[in-house]
Parts: C-alpha cells; sequence; structure tokens
C-alpha cells in the first residue's frame, strides 16, 4: 500500500511549515527589537525609525495566537503569548491613552484655546492656512516654520483678532511666530544648542485667570543620511533635556508647545513626558491623534497618511486640559495643528 500523502496534502503540509517559520521569524524579531529598544532606546538610526512605528509592528501579534493553538504549534504559541502580555500597552495606547491616568482636576477661570501648528515652510496658500485657524478658533496659536508670506497675512488679516503678536517670519523651515488674542510679553530666554529648526520662542501670556509662559520650538528632524539621523537622535535628546531645563525654572504655570519631531514611542518624548511636563493629549485627547505625514510619500518611498503623532502640546501643574483634537487640515502642510481647551487650574 503507498502510505504517500497526495501531492496536494504536501504542498498545503509544505506551505503550512513556510508559514509558521515566518511567524517565528517575526516573533524572533519582536524580542529581540524589544530588548534592544528597552537597553538602547534610540540609539542608532534604524532603531529610532522601528521605533516610530512600534504599534504597526506589533499588530500581527494578537492574530497570531489562535491559529498557533489551534495548529499545536507549541513554541509559536510560547512566544506569541508572553509577547503579547509585554507589549500589549504598546500596541493599544496610541489608541486609548492607557499609559497615563486620567486626572480629576479642579478649574478656575474661563478656558483658553492653545494650538500648535507647523504651517510648512513651502507653504504659499495663505486663504488656507488663515481658514484652518479660523475654523479651530484658538486664542493661543504657536506656529513652526513660518514664512514672511503667511506671517504678513496674519498681520493683515487676523490683527483684530489676534492683535498680539512675536513674529520671527524666514524663508525654509527656520521661522517661528506667536499670535494671541491675550496679551504678551516676549521673554529673553534662550534655549541652549544652535540645531533648533527656528530659534525657540518664550512669551508670558495673560489668559483668563493667571500669567502663564508659553514656549514655542521646533526639534531637529531625522532626516538625512544615516550618520546626521543618529546624531540627530542625541541633539533632540539634549533638546528636550533643555525645554525640561527652561520649565523647572519658570515661576509661572507653563504650556510648551510645538514639533517633536519624535513620539511618544521614543525618549525624547519621554524626557519631557517624565519631568515637570504632561502630555494634554494623554489627558484629555481621544483615539490616535495622528499628525504626519500629509503627503503620500518620503524621500519617494509611499508611506500611509497620518500615521505617527510628533506635534505636542504639553502642560505644568496650574493648567489642566479640558479638551484636546487634532486641527482641521489646511491641506497642504505635510503636518496637522494639536489644539487644546485649557484652563487655570490644578489636577488633584
Amino acid at each position: 500500500m503507498d502510505t504517500l500523502q497526495p501531492p496536494s496534502h504536501r504542498t498545503r503540509h509544505i506551505l503550512l511549515n513556510l508559514l509558521f517559520a515566518t511567524v517565528i521569524v517575526y516573533l524572533l524579531f519582536l524580542v529581540v527589537w524589544l530588548i534592544t529598544r528597552t537597553l538602547f532606546g534610540d540609539r542608532w538610526w534604524w532603531l529610532f525609525l522601528l521605533n516610530a512605528v512600534t504599534p504597526y509592528l506589533l499588530m500581527p501579534l494578537p492574530l497570531l495566537i489562535l491559529p498557533a493553538i489551534i495548529a499545536r504549534r507549541w513554541f509559536a504559541v510560547a512566544l506569541s503569548i508572553p509577547l503579547f502580555v509585554i507589549s500589549a500597552p504598546l500596541l493599544i495606547d496610541p489608541w486609548f491613552q492607557l499609559s497615563t491616568a486620567r486626572y480629576g482636576f479642579s478649574s478656575q477661570g474661563a478656558p483658553f484655546r492653545v494650538m500648535t501648528f507647523n504651517i510648512n515652510g513651502g507653504n504659499e496658500r495663505t486663504d488656507r492656512v488663515l481658514a484652518a485657524i479660523r475654523a479651530a478658533q484658538p486664542d493661543i496659536i504657536a506656529l513652526q516654520e513660518l514664512n514672511p508670506s503667511i506671517a504678513a497675512a496674519l498681520e493683515r488679516d487676523l490683527k483684530n483678532d489676534y492683535p498680539y503678536q512675536f513674529l520671527d517670519p524666514q524663508w525654509g523651515v527656520t521661522g517661528m511666530g506667536i499670535i494671541s488674542r491675550f496679551p504678551l510679553r516676549p521673554l529673553a530666554a534662550r534655549l541652549p544648542g544652535d540645531r533648533w529648526i527656528g530659534a525657540p520662542q518664550a512669551v508670558e501670556i495673560d489668559t483668563p485667570g493667571q500669567t502663564i509662559t508659553l514656549l514655542n520650538f521646533h526639534a531637529i528632524p531625522p532626516v538625512g543620511p544615516p550618520e546626521y539621523m543618529t546624531a540627530a537622535i542625541g541633539e533632540r535628546e539634549r533638546q528636550a533635556e533643555a525645554i525640561n531645563a527652561f520649565v523647572q525654572a519658570q515661576r509661572t504655570p507653563v504650556v510648551v508647545a510645538g514639533d517633536l519631531n519624535a513620539t511618544p514611542f521614543h525618549r525624547a518624548y519621554h524626557i519631557l513626558q517624565h519631568g515637570a511636563l504632561s502630555d494634554v493629549w494623554q489627558e484629555c485627547g481621544s483615539g490616535a491623534g495622528f499628525t504626519w505625514p500629509g503627503n503620500r510619500t518620503i524621500g519617494g518611498v509611499p508611506v500611509l497618511p497620518w500615521f505617527v503623532r510628533i506635534d505636542h502640546l504639553f502642560t505644568t501643574n496650574g493648567i489642566v486640559c479640558l479638551d484636546a483634537s487634532v486641527g482641521p487640515w489646511d491641506g497642504v502642510s505635510d503636518h496637522r495643528a494639536v489644539v487644546a481647551t485649557l484652563a487655570a487650574g490644578w489636577r488633584n
């Protein structure tokens, strides 16, 4: 009697083995990556890029557990279940903000809205930028990559709504600006380092209920050859430490607004979030809050639009968040704004 399996059975068996071999390779990759991430943070450019897409790397993981059990692939089961337990917060947190407790708080004074918006230095569509600002109805706006065309439109068309303006427009990507419905006073503070994308701006603003300090910044981007990208990682972390030092030196509550060029899975973000600052999105945002990229290619490589959160608003205690959302897209910038309703108050 011929005990050989029919060709169709053999083919199915081979394909199943290949499939689970691929699963094992994926699971071992996750083990190595998570260990490397834990030990070294973002030290190398390739690790920084992997960490940027943390939830996407983990997405297949929960889908593998049941098939592995059904197929009795016990090694795959033994790897996938502990991996899922360990990494579940990294997978779930971008959509549900589980890593930070939602604080109780007491507020006083009228709420005010703050917006941070990287408008893209090459953006000449002043009508669309102004429309996005008006639609969000902020009281205070921190702008990055402010060019002279947009600055002129702000002074011409929004001066009645935002009479207090502190603008440093530049061609290219280094322009910065702050506009406000409330009185503001520029501060002479200068953050250390010469690799900021535009000089950070610091102002005092008389909001309802109290005077606050606002810091507008644009951190060094992870764009360039591998050597530059790796060097930029350490520089960005030093910039985050400089922001922390600035915040700790202030006597008034502080709002930090800007483009960090880092996601919540990067060390630069955690330097800020684990200092005196609190991310408003973790406090009162809803959903993923992705702000970048608006374009569908990066360096000619196709990408999904809006798949990471790199634009942030942070506050110290003395300011509480009532609501946070992603602002309307102007259809041109590669970023979307972040808008938060804040008030004077204390977290319990």
